[in-house]
């Protein structure tokens, strides 16, 4: 699942999604911003264990549907003090595939 990850990202590289930042802070103080394309890129990330959780989206006559996600975890080893960082990607492995895979849209729209 991590290469069908990294290659999405390629193919999706300018994507203005990927250019969101992400802040990782170790308990020694030491912080560093991450663009969510160097969080994912590198291939330091791990996916959780999938859970079962109620959707925020209502649907007519539907209000508790349950869906699955699976969470993206980053271990990183601090440079500061040795000590690891972990961090929980904002989105789920499930989202994050559907933004991946869904083509940018078409120049001449904003022309």
């Amino acid at each position: 699942m991590k290469d069908t990850i990294i290659s999405l990202l390629n193919k999706n590289r300018n994507n203005r999604f990927l250019k969101n930042k992400i802040e990782l802070r170790c308990a020694c103080g030491f912080i560093e911003k991450l663009t969510y394309f160097e969080f994912l890129s590198g291939g330091e990330f791990d996916f959780g264990q999938p859970l079962s959780v109620i959707s925020p989206f209502i649907s007519e006559s539907v209000y508790d549907e349950t869906i699955n996600v699976t969470p993206l975890h980053l271990s990183k080893k601090c440079p500061a003090c040795g000590e690891k960082i972990t961090a929980v990607f904002p989105l789920s492995l499930e989202e994050l595939i559907t933004i991946l895979k869904v083509n940018p849209p078409d120049p001449q729209m904003y022309v």
